[in-house]
């Protein structure tokens, strides 16, 4: 009963946010977030009367819909990032190019199994896709609480909230899928209450934080990490230049 109980609680709560994300205007400004916990609540339900009705295709149909969740989890990240760096345009651009190619080249390796393995298995391919593309998403999510505390740049409370409860949901789901096998068998036995019981304080980190959309006051701007960007881009683009020269003096020879 308690597994239920907790998959209920979480449809529940899915559904609050996304109402009152219609009725407090807050939609418009996380799309994508938006987006993602749509489809997560539309996928619950699907998947419940498939898992207590035919559970012997509950496992095909999970694996199915769980890549798109994971991809739609990776445009969160991307735009948290890119929510958070709207007032450093340099910064913003260069996350707006770097994060779709990471994404890409982890999740590429599902299509070279499938293209190279006569006998490839969708749940498989897709758990290590998933461990991939959710330790890029933890690794960049860290990396952006990291830059902001390290420029002490303040970052607005429904920002923070998407951020830290998608950071809790990601780590748990992590250790899960790199850790499952190697878990002692109290803590696998107990594994199904503690990643919903993690998912339920996730969701209501959000509900706490975007209950509704409150205009805050102007955040300060931290020159400094702008001005640390065009001097790494700078150095980049002269380390280009560098090594376009040498390849042309190469082929001249």
């Amino acid at each position: 009963m308690l597994p239920t109980t907790l998959w209920l609680a979480a449809l529940a709560l899915e559904s609050v946010l996304l109402v009152r994300a219609v009725q407090g205007k807050v939609l418009k400004h996380y799309r994508f977030f938006y987006l993602y916990l749509s489809y997560v609540l539309v996928r619950d339900l699907a998947l419940m009367p498939i898992y207590y009705l035919w559970p012997k295709i509950y496992g095909y149909a999970y694996w199915y819909s769980q890549f798109l969740s994971v991809v739609l989890g990776c445009g969160v990240v991307w735009e948290v990032y890119k929510v958070a760096l709207t007032r450093y345009p340099g910064a913003a651009r260069m996350a707006r190019n770097a994060l779709p190619f990471l994404f890409i080249f982890a999740a590429s390796r599902i299509f070279v199994k499938a293209w190279n393995s006569p006998y490839w298995i969708p749940g498989t391919s897709t758990l290590e896709t998933e461990r991939d593309l959710r330790f890029v998403q933890m690794v960049l999510l860290l990396g952006l609480v990291a830059l902001f505390a390290y420029y002490a740049i303040p970052l607005r409370r429904d920002l923070k909230g998407i951020i830290y409860g998608f950071t809790v949901f990601v780590a748990t789901t992590l250790i899960h899928l790199t850790f499952g096998n190697y878990l002692g068998s109290s803590v696998r036995f107990l594994w199904p209450y503690i990643q919903p019981l993690a998912y339920i304080f996730v969701l209501l980190i959000w509900c706490r934080t975007l209950w509704s959309y409150e205009t805050e006051p102007e955040l300060a701007i931290n020159p400094s990490l702008e001005l640390d960007y065009q001097l790494l881009a700078s150095a980049a683009r002269k380390q280009l230049r560098t090594a376009h020269s040498f390849l042309l003096r190469r082929s001249d020879d």
